[in-house]
């Protein structure tokens, strides 16, 4: 015959399972950087300026792969703007976090195209 166990027995082995395997008990060090990446800034050795994005103004009209992203209003925390093709008949406004759409810019690797200084001013007016 089979011996059985009893489920308490059962439920405490499991949930000495689980806590090894999500890292419960285990820590982990960071890792020291390495004199190279420490003296250049990036992690792969060489000595290439990064990539530097103009602060977001009022009327910039920024070129992405497909898009353009044209910005309208920026304020303490929000941006409005508007992201279309080029050729777009209307485009709908949008508003997002400043440091979201800096983000979205740097990812698709954005070009300013120029800036818009009638649209600026339409703008900023009160």
């Amino acid at each position: 015959m089979r011996k059985l166990s009893s489920p308490s027995a059962t439920r405490t082995k499991m949930a000495t399972k689980k806590a090894a395997a999500n890292g419960a008990s285990k820590k982990t060090k960071p890792k020291a950087l390495s004199k190279t990446r420490a003296a250049n800034g990036n992690g792969n050795g060489s000595s290439k300026p990064r990539f530097v994005l103009k602060p977001l103004e009022s009327g910039q009209i920024w070129r992405m792969a497909e898009l353009d992203l044209q910005v309208g209003l920026v304020g303490k925390l929000l941006v409005h703007y508007k992201l279309a093709k080029p050729d777009a008949v209307r485009i709908a406004n949008s508003v997002g976090g400043r440091s979201t759409v800096e983000k979205y810019l740097k990812a698709n690797k954005a070009v300013l195209i120029r800036i818009d200084k009638a649209a600026a001013a339409k703008a900023n007016k009160n």
